[in-house]
């Protein structure tokens, strides 16, 4: 079997119709004036307010450096698919009855990989009582010059998948009695469906034991059966897939709207047919805007109701 996938090719390699049109099109559909509002959506959520700042040695895999931006847009991957490093402290990681990974969304470096896992681990434990280990997926995000990079971190966020369906694999075959739960915020979704793409390719069927989309940049319709991740969503993972999102997400409503010409499903829930194991949560009336859904409860997140799914 590892044989098998050591021969695999990336999900990244193959050519798709969102990759042709984010390096065909990128010019046209972000223009002068929808360039300008972009940036200003990109700056904020690079900025973002209510999370926590976690220590320097918390644990995390990291494909840092693994991919460059090139002068016309297009993604170099410098590492191979399979290739991933542990950055940190992973001493206990193994320990408990779930290990939960979680991904950043865009323009978050290094630092804000640590604040988003660390973040996502504590108001776990504050807001929903629960106390399994929690490490972050760090890639990345930060490289070009926003807003016309979001078309190749797209890209670098689908490349991503392979890596962390092998990070998910190997973890596992130590591990067989640990569930794998991932959690995504924003672009980290692409990461998260990739690999569950990913992982069905190689027919890990009920191999994860759930996925959470927080604010997911990635396609409503995409989530349905019939769509890229739905039916490999419904086979790889085990218990059940949650989906939160608000119908006021500005930064979703304009800047994915316009970048992706299609509606994210962390803005409106699934578009079409959803997997038997899939759910959709509204939580406009509680979470304030596209950044705050993994933060504490005071700060407006939801992680008090993602434990509760668990």
């Amino acid at each position: 079997m590892v044989d098998d996938m050591n021969n695999e090719q990336s999900t990244g390699e193959q050519v798709s119709r969102r990759r042709f049109l984010r390096t065909a099109g990128a010019t046209a559909a972000v223009g002068a004036t929808g360039a300008a509002a972009t940036a200003d959506s990109a700056d904020a959520i690079s900025k973002g307010d209510g999370g926590l700042s976690g220590p320097s040695d918390y644990p995390r895999y990291s494909t840092r450096d693994h991919f460059d931006i090139t002068w016309w847009g297009g993604v170099d991957q410098n590492e191979p698919w399979y290739v991933y490093e542990k950055w940190g402290d992973f001493s206990g990681f193994n320990q408990g009855n779930d290990l939960v990974i979680h991904a950043h969304g865009w323009l978050n470096d290094d630092e804000g990989a640590i604040d988003g896992a660390y973040t996502v681990d504590q108001a776990l434990s504050q807001d929903g009582g629960y106390d399994e280990p929690v490490v972050g997926w760090s890639w990345d995000a930060d490289l070009g010059t926003e807003p016309l990079s979001w078309w190749a971190s797209t890209t670098i966020a689908e490349d991503n998948g392979p890596k962390l369906a092998y990070a998910t694999y190997q973890f596992k075959q130590n591990n067989p009695d640990v569930n794998v739960r991932y959690i995504s915020h924003s672009l980290g979704a692409r990461v998260v469906a990739s690999a569950i793409k990913q992982l069905d390719d190689w027919g890990f069927t009920d191999y994860v034991e759930s996925v959470t989309f927080l604010g997911g940049a990635v396609d409503n319709d995409a989530v349905a059966l019939g769509g890229d991740y739905g039916y490999p969503l419904q086979r790889v993972v085990a218990d059940q897939v949650d989906n939160y999102y608000i119908t006021d997400d500005a930064v979703l409503d304009y800047a994915y709207s316009l970048g992706e010409a299609d509606t994210a499903v962390g803005a409106s829930g699934v578009e079409g047919t959803p997997p038997s194991n899939y759910n959709d949560h509204n939580v406009s009336y509680r979470v304030p805007d596209h950044f705050s859904h993994y933060y504490l409860k005071e700060n407006g997140g939801v992680m008090d109701l993602v434990a509760g799914d668990f």
